[in-house]
Order: structure tokens, then C-alpha cells, then sequence
């Protein structure tokens, strides 16, 4: 087994956060797992009455991602704001980072596998159509939402509904986040107390849609950034010290990610619907999201290799968020086509996510890596 050699200086930054793209990963298998179901959707988008989620296959292992797996896409989100408050906001500050250059480095990773994967899901989708005379999931699939979509303007209200690759709505969502985060960065608002307040604004306008919970998500990740940096701090070669916050993050663990802190949460569940709502699901993304996002930080500081092995697989996590859904439609298409497919079966289910995680290499290492590369090349000055 390979061994891990600690730095001296735990409060030094790893070249890379292996182990954050190792958890993008697999959030972005969480997903697909959470989206396995829509194989027994029927076309009004409500599974039959005959359904058993205990047929699905492996349930007895991977239940609680089928039914919870979609919260994954929140947590890209939080990520996200860590790593924007850690990579670029000293660079946007001291304009270091131009506009455009920062717009260029993100859409150039972003934009060509959007367009690829719209072009794929709308020829299928039309398709699908063709054979059933109904889309597959998602019915908005006219020329209003196609062009919203090459927009990557397809979740700011304008849309119907979701359409053609629908697991993209969440890219339109990071645009946004991008340009909020670039104007805050570039007006110094660097202190932790300004990314408080932001939050506290999104709060107070109420974190039930998709937009609300992008940006409460994000700024959740920016002020899980400025912990880290006063975690790192307390890091140092004094030994009380470090031993005191460690000790202080395995029972802030313990309590977090442990059994016995459900029925805590739900019986403080009617002071926090002011913040919250109903959906508790908000508690997930405000405090165990940043507290993974702290652990694996953390972790790399100790052990700045972990993951570097494997570091593929966070590399694949965008593709795979957004091609396994035209690759679903694919399955749906051959089992109308070609043969009967029973989604129940263990050996279908394996078939599928081997063949997601296939052709998001291939599609990253011929089409994804090169054009990024491309463009940076090109435009960036």
C-alpha cells in the first residue's frame, strides 16, 4: 500500500486538493444513482403505481442515494465557492485576473461539453419523440429553450421548464454565481464579515428555488473558506494547540455525522423553519457540507499526495455530470428500439455506470481537455 509522507509545515497548501475532486466525483455519481429511477418515469413524470423502490437494483447498499442523491448538485455549489474564495479572490482584488480573462477560464471548462451534450440530448430527444410520440423526462424541447440553453441563461426565469439535458440547469446557475462572486471580489469585499452579510441577504430572501439555493450554497462555500483559513492558524508547531482544534473537529464530527444528531435537529426543526422552511435539507448544506468540505481540506494539509493517484476521477466529474443523461436516453432508446432491458437487473444497472464513466473519458480526453486548452490558448492574454 502506498504511504503518504506528512509535510512539516501542515499550515503550507497542497499543489492540489485531490481529495475535493476525488468528493466532486462523487457527487456527481451520487446523481447519477438518484437519476437511475427516471428509467421507470412514465411520460406524465410520475413513476406507476406498481413501483417498489426496493426493486431498484442494489437497494439494500445505495438506498439512501436513491432516494437523496440529487442534493449532491447543492453540494457542487458549496464546493464551488471554496474553491472560487481560495483560487481567484486575491486575484480578481489586485487585478490580477482581468474580466475577461476569469470569464475565458471558466466558460472555456464549462461551455463545449454544454453545447456537445445539448446537441446530443436534443437529436435524442427528438428521437424519442419519433418512436413514442413524448420526451424522455424532460418536455420542453422547443427552439425557445434550445436557445436558452446555448444562453446558459436556461434557469433565470425565462424557461417553462426544465429541457433537453436537464441535470444542466445547474451550469446556468454557476454563471450567475460567477459573475455575483467577480463583482464582490473585484470591490474588496474580501472580509468574512461582507460574504456573511451576503448570506444573511440571500437568507432573508427565502432559499426555496434553485437560484436562492445556488447562491446560499455558494457563500456557504466562501465562508467555509475564511473557517479554513483560521483553522490554519491554529495549525501550527505548537502542540496544545494544534491538538485542541483537531480534538475540537473529531467531536464537531462525532455530533455532526453521528446517529444521535437527527433527533436533535428535528426537535429544533420549528426555530429553524424561519431560515430554513420545512426543507430540512438546508441543514445538510449549511453545516455537513462545509464540514466535509473542512475534513478533506484538512486531510490534504497532513497529506498533500492522498488522491493524487486517482486524480482522473475528479477530473471526469463535470463530464460525467453532464453526459449520463444523454447517455440514459441512449439505454431508454434501445430498450423501445432494439431489446427489452430490465432496468431491475444488477448486470443493466453496472452496464450503465461503466458506460457513463466511458464515455465521459473518452469525451474528456478527445474533445473536452483539447478544447478548453484551445481556447485558453487563444483568447487568453
Amino acid at each position: 500500500m502506498k504511504e503518504f509522507k506528512t509535510t512539516h509545515n501542515i499550515t503550507s497548501d497542497p499543489s492540489r486538493f485531490y481529495l475535493l475532486d476525488l468528493s466532486r466525483s462523487i457527487a456527481a455519481l451520487c446523481v447519477i444513482l438518484q437519476h437511475y429511477q427516471l428509467f421507470y418515469y412514465l411520460s406524465d413524470y410520475t413513476l406507476p403505481n406498481n413501483f417498489l423502490r426496493s426493486q431498484q437494483p442494489f437497494y439494500e447498499y445505495i438506498r439512501f442515494f436513491y432516494s437523496f442523491g440529487s442534493v449532491a448538485v447543492q453540494y457542487f455549489f458549496v464546493l464551488s465557492g471554496f474553491v472560487f474564495f481560495s483560487v481567484y479572490n486575491d486575484k480578481v482584488y489586485h487585478k490580477v485576473v482581468t474580466l475577461r480573462n476569469f470569464f475565458i477560464l471558466r466558460l472555456s471548462r464549462l461551455y463545449p461539453l454544454v453545447i456537445l451534450t445539448l446537441l446530443f440530448a436534443a437529436f435524442l430527444q427528438l428521437f424519442y419523440k419519433e418512436l413514442t410520440n413524448d420526451y424522455f423526462i424532460y418536455d420542453y424541447n422547443d427552439i425557445k429553450h434550445f436557445i436558452l440553453n446555448i444562453f446558459l441563461v436556461n434557469q433565470w426565469g425565462f424557461q417553462d421548464g426544465d429541457s433537453f439535458n436537464g441535470p444542466a440547469w445547474s451550469i446556468s446557475i454557476e454563471v450567475l454565481l460567477y459573475a455575483s462572486f467577480f463583482l464582490f471580489a473585484r470591490l474588496g469585499m474580501r472580509n468574512l464579515l461582507y460574504v456573511i452579510l451576503v448570506f444573511i441577504l440571500v437568507v432573508i430572501i427565502k432559499t426555496e428555488n434553485l437560484v436562492s439555493q445556488g447562491f446560499f450554497c455558494f457563500y456557504i462555500g466562501g465562508i467555509t473558506y475564511y473557517i479554513l483559513l483560521s483553522i490554519k492558524k491554529g495549525l501550527t508547531n505548537h502542540k496544545p494547540r494544534r491538538i485542541i482544534i483537531l480534538l475540537s473537529l473529531i467531536i464537531l464530527n462525532i455530533l455532526i455525522f453521528g446517529r444521535f444528531l437527527n433527533p436533535f435537529f428535528i426537535n429544533y426543526q420549528e426555530n429553524l423553519e424561519f431560515l430554513f422552511g420545512k426543507d430540512i435539507k438546508f441543514l445538510l448544506f449549511a453545516i455537513k457540507f462545509p464540514l466535509l468540505i473542512l475534513n478533506l481540506t484538512i486531510i490534504q494539509f497532513i497529506y498533500p499526495n492522498m488522491g493524487s493517484s486517482i486524480k482522473l476521477l475528479g477530473d471526469l466529474s463535470y463530464t460525467i455530470y453532464l453526459i449520463h443523461f444523454p447517455v440514459q436516453i441512449t439505454f431508454a432508446l434501445l430498450n423501445i428500439s432494439f431489446f427489452t432491458i430490465n432496468y431491475d437487473n444488477n448486470i443493466t444497472f453496472l452496464t450503465y455506470i461503466f458506460s457513463v464513466f466511458f464515455i465521459s473519458f473518452l469525451i474528456f480526453r478527445f474533445f473536452e481537455l483539447p478544447f478548453k486548452n484551445v481556447i485558453r490558448r487563444r483568447m487568453i492574454h
